[in-house]
């Protein structure tokens, strides 16, 4: 079913840098898939996460019990298919997800499963207070028109908090002053799929967006162009058969899920990934989601393989891991350095770069022959205090070799 020519295929450079693995990645996601072309097997697949996610969405991993929500946006140009080809395999999985939706919010006892991203944050609040301990998503095939020019980028960023915190599972607080508002705490559990063109996209995930935590997040999802026409996606009744049979499983699981090796592996990979990023502070930190989102997607991935097959549930999650990464530096690093520069000024004076500059001053400034006492005066002469931390200090200054210590608490400079 796949079309590898490259004459054919205009194939960006994610997806030849970093084509789905395919023979590695749930039967699940293979049946919904493979119907199209491999540069938009790897974009279907990456979409489909948040409806997987809500399909078995009581399931939570690690201590803290986080949901295994994913947040998704998808860009490509207007007319390219977006939504017919790599939103399409996602959308058929929310439709059957949401067969209930219509009682759930005529009877108002639980929350629809796949919610508009139109939605106010009042009634979104609403819903994830009806059911605190499921996954649902948020959806919209075009985010200029679910948001909208006429509610403006404000509405989005009052959505912000509540996606951040869907995310990583904290609780969240609202207390509106009109009578009909939400007022109270929900933990909510949230995933989204988003999609539009560039412009409007980025739009709301900007660099407030960026500096708030929200972008971060998002896997963004580059929407190749393909140039023969391609038949619209439709599923056998076999396949449709065997589609609705796993997602009925998956929605009879919950709990917390533990993979010790799924753990292991994570680490080495972010323990690799921070060796490459040298001592660069804001590339350090871009490394934290990418981590996260290994983690659920391999999670994910080993539940869609029914708690099996793990070696095969490691390489989908770094694969997803890997995609997030390159298009988190290609959309956010120079912004994230950026405001890393602009806020470092607000830091107090007690930084490492200053304290070591500090400290070098001070050694500088001590007589050949020092005591103890001596590292303790100075230090408080410049507004610093504790003996303690003066026992760091010189225990490190001997340990690099610039002093030696003669007798008890008395050293001399080398």
């Amino acid at each position: 079913m796949t079309n590898t020519n490259p004459t054919t295929v205009q194939q960006p450079i994610d997806y030849e840098a970093l084509p789905l693995p395919f023979n590695h990645t749930p039967q699940l996601i293979q049946t919904l898939v493979k119907q199209l072309p491999d540069c938009w097997q790897q974009t279907a697949s990456l979409a489909l996460l948040p409806a997987l996610s809500v399909a078995c969405g009581n399931i939570s991993y690690g201590a803290d019990h986080k949901p295994l929500a994913f947040h998704v946006a998808v860009y490509g140009l207007a007319g390219s298919g977006k939504s017919q080809f790599t939103c399409r395999p996602a959308q058929y999985v929310q439709d059957y997800l949401a067969r209930n939706d219509n009682s759930y919010r005529k009877n108002g006892t639980t929350a629809p499963r796949v919610i508009g991203f139109e939605i106010s944050t009042v009634q979104l609040c609403k819903y994830l207070a009806l059911s605190p301990n499921d996954t649902v998503m948020l959806y919209t095939d075009e985010i200029s028109q679910a948001i909208g020019s006429e509610r403006s980028s404000n509405s989005f960023m009052q959505l912000q908090p509540i996606l951040r915190k869907g995310f990583d599972g904290i609780t969240h607080t609202m207390d509106y002053k009109e009578k009909d508002s939400f007022r109270g705490t929900i933990k909510p559990r949230l995933s989204f799929l988003a999609c539009g063109t560039p412009n409007s996209l980025f739009r709301y995930f900007n660099d407030k967006a960026i500096e708030e935590g929200t972008t971060r997040r998002v896997i963004f999802v580059e929407h190749p162009e393909y140039e023969p026409t391609i038949p619209d996606i439709a599923y056998s009744e076999e396949q449709a058969e065997f589609i609705h049979d796993q997602l009925d499983w998956l929605e009879t699981q919950n709990g917390s899920v533990h993979n010790q090796q799924i753990e292991e592996a994570v680490l080495a990979w972010k323990t690799q990934k921070l060796a490459l990023m040298g001592n660069d502070k804001v590339k350090r930190l871009m490394i934290n989601t990418p981590t996260d989102i290994y983690r659920r997607a391999a999670y994910l991935a080993y539940i869609l393989n029914r708690f099996e097959r793990v070696e095969d549930s490691l390489i989908f999650g770094q694969w997803v891991a890997e995609y997030m990464l390159r298009a988190t530096f290609n959309h956010t690093f120079q912004q994230q350095q950026a405001i890393a520069n602009e806020g470092q000024k607000h830091f107090a004076v007690s930084t490492q770069a200053y304290c070591e500059d500090f400290n070098r001053t001070m050694l500088d400034a001590l007589p050949q022959q020092f005591e103890w006492q001596d590292v303790i005066t100075y230090r408080k002469l410049h507004n610093y205090s504790g003996a303690h931390k003066s026992r760091v200090i010189l225990t490190r200054w001997k340990n690099r070799g610039k002093i030696k210590q003669i007798k008890s608490n008395t050293f001399i400079k080398l």
